[in-house]
């Protein structure tokens, strides 16, 4: 498991030396850490998120912040606040949704600063995900954020945050194979039928079942372009409840025969313990229909189809095995995937660091500025009294620069000139250098 460990050291609010950059703190468990007893008791539904978020910002814990929940994860990001504590968020937790907070112990991980941030970029990646690479959780992840946007509890560091996490998500997307290769029996299906028809628009689906295999393959196959179903079931109620779902037809399994006519793709997935498609009535069909190759996928054990099918000319026939090595290459590619966006990930995350790094010079800047603007307004009012008497312009000009340079720079010199240790002299002059660039200057 990829947790997000805790750092070593967090500092709290307000007590933040020198040097060190505004702490983004994660807390959460997972269904890495978690069972999903647990996990379903700390869930945040999506009504009761803006009460979150005000009681985050009014018990003080924090001035910023982002409430990831789905099945699989509830995390916290705070960012200001006094919610740098995994102590200080888990008594929140189970506060707010009323359980024991012994419930949590064992469950818990939590992180700062850059574990923190490389936490959120695996997530949005789908690199924490129980399948690797799954595209659903940077969805999710753009749910919680606009709902966080909604309820004012993103500012500008967490803004900052998860667009760079969106960013990132798009690299690995479109930099690795994170989310090319089939990783389930129903995806692999869909690729297979990608690879042997092309393109799945315009073509004809024939289910042949009602259970939730069947109906997780044709979403992949909505998902991809098909919009003709027919639903084929022992169960009326069940198949015509499919079929509206996907807005198809429901038959009878009697109908099989005629709905192979026109059918370019069959999915199976009964209980039969018998074939219900058998090699007599595909060559009777292939022999009269004008349409194209037919390709058939039977996830059923026992089989739905009889394995004599693939004899038949224009058919392909893929049982439950075929599709089991699919998703089983397609996992190994996903890891090797993963490998190169790890990568890409410890990259982003330098560079989210320095821009955080960069903010702590923000107020020194400002307040260098501020100095500089209130020694050249002095300046400004001292010679514009000369150039009100008529004296020489260009002579005023030169005077008004001399005199604001020496102004600036008085302070820094006579630090310099100051007698101090050698070691705090070549650190000035180092700095110096640095801050002016004067060694380029001398070159």
């Amino acid at each position: 498991m990829q947790s997000c460990p805790a750092s070593a050291t967090i500092q709290p609010p307000n007590r933040r030396s020198a040097g060190t950059v505004t702490t983004i703190f994660c807390f959460g468990l997972s269904h890495h850490t978690a069972p999903i007893a647990v996990r379903e008791k700390v869930a945040f539904s999506p009504e009761r998120l803006a009460a979150a978020y005000h009681d985050l910002a009014e018990q003080g814990l924090a001035a910023e912040s982002l409430i990831i929940s789905t099945c699989n994860r509830t995390e916290i990001y705070v960012h200001g606040g006094a919610g740098y504590h995994r102590q200080a968020l888990q008594d929140w937790l189970c506060h707010f949704h009323g359980v024991d907070p012994r419930l949590l112990d064992g469950h818990i991980y939590h992180s700062s600063d850059a574990e923190a941030v490389r936490h959120l970029f695996r997530v949005a990646c789908g690199l924490d995900s129980m399948i690797i690479g799954e595209p659903q959780i940077l969805g999710q992840v753009k749910d919680a954020y606009q709902a966080a946007a909604d309820n004012g509890a993103a500012g500008p560091v967490l803004n900052r945050l998860l667009h760079w996490a969106f960013r990132v998500a798009k690299r690995v997307r479109s930099e690795t194979a994170i989310g090319s290769a089939p990783v389930s029996v129903a995806y692999a299906a869909v690729c297979l039928a990608k690879q042997l028809l092309g393109s799945l628009e315009g073509k004809s689906v024939l289910l042949i079942g009602a259970g939730d295999t069947i109906e997780l393959v044709a979403t992949h196959l909505r998902e991809h372009g098909v919009e003709r179903f027919a639903v084929a079931n022992r169960s009326a109620e069940r198949g015509q409840q499919l079929a509206e779902k996907f807005t198809g037809d429901a038959h009878a399994l009697e109908a099989i025969p005629h709905l192979l006519q026109d059918a370019d793709v069959v999915v199976s997935c009964t209980a039969s313990l018998l074939p219900i498609v058998t090699r007599e009535t595909i060559s009777a069909v292939m022999a009269r229909r004008a349409r194209g190759d037919l390709m058939l996928v039977d996830l059923a054990v026992p089989r739905d189809i009889a394995p004599e099918v693939e004899g038949v000319a224009q058919c392909f026939l893929y049982t439950l095995d075929d599709l089991n090595d699919i998703a089983q290459a397609g996992m190994r590619a996903r890891r090797e995937a993963a490998s190169a966006a790890e990568l890409i990930i410890a990259e982003e995350v330098g560079e989210f660091q320095q821009w955080r790094e960069s903010l702590d010079v923000v107020p020194a800047i400002r307040r260098l500025r501020d100095h500089v603007e209130g020694r050249r307004q002095e300046e400004l009012r001292r010679f514009s009294h000369y150039l009100d008497q008529g004296q020489d312009p260009r002579a005023v000009l030169e005077a008004f620069s001399k005199a604001l340079m020496n102004k600036v720079l008085h302070d820094p010199i006579a630090t310099l000139r100051q007698p101090c240790q050698d070691a705090t002299n070549e650190s000035l002059v180092a700095a110096l250098d640095i801050l002016f660039r004067l060694s380029d200057a001398e070159g």
